[in-house]
């Protein structure tokens, strides 16, 4: 990870992102240690002492806005990495202000459904589905839920044809109309894409 340290030097980090491991460098200001890890511990910009063997993360004169718990974030689902787990890349607030950069965010089964014999996430979520989602936890990686009717998916794709999937009225499914393939989601109130209602 040394032969990294070159290129991270005047990078801009946010808090929770490796800098490095405890044996490489000693932690300075702006830091913290995490299992082997030092990591960022603010918002801002690395700077390393390559004398004393020191890394630090100097400030940013302007804060970041970060997600806060409790608030609303809209996010994309980057992978199932267990059964029960989703990975979600964090962009944007409750009024689709994008932050400054991406944020991980982690939803757990339980954090969809209170239904103990639904235990697979894929049954809510897939991969590349966009999430409208409650943050439950102050730090990063941001813990969601999508149990409220506002929460959940927004945007879907066919995970046969990759066409855009639409919500049907009364109906728990959402459709591909190139292809016919219906597909579950968790599917919030106000999801982007509906079929009209036949006359």
């Amino acid at each position: 990870m040394s032969s990294m340290l070159a290129d991270i030097v005047g990078r801009k980090v946010y808090p929770g992102d490796i800098l490095c491991t405890i044996e490489e460098f000693i932690p300075g200001e702006g830091v913290y240690v995490d299992n082997g890890y030092i990591r960022a511990a603010q918002f801002g910009v690395v700077e390393v002492d390559f004398v004393s063997r020191k890394i630090s993360v100097r400030p940013l004169g302007k804060k970041p806005r970060l997600p806060k718990k409790g608030g609303v974030v809209y996010g994309v689902i980057t992978g199932v990495p267990r059964e029960e787990l989703a990975l979600v890349k964090i962009f944007a607030d409750e009024r689709m202000i994008p932050f400054n950069g991406f944020f991980t965010g982690v939803l757990h089964v339980s954090q969809v459904s209170d239904n103990p014999s639904q235990r697979s996430i894929y049954e809510f979520v897939k991969p590349g589905d966009f999430i409208r989602a409650t943050v439950t936890s102050p730090s990063s990686p941001y813990v969601l839920s999508i149990k409220r009717p506002q929460d959940g998916v927004i945007l879907a794709y066919c995970s046969v044809c990759g066409a855009p999937l639409y919500k049907v009225p009364g109906s728990p499914y959402l459709v591909c109309k190139r292809c016919g393939n219906k597909e579950k989601r968790r599917i919030a109130i106000h999801y982007v894409l509906e079929e009209k209602r036949k006359r």
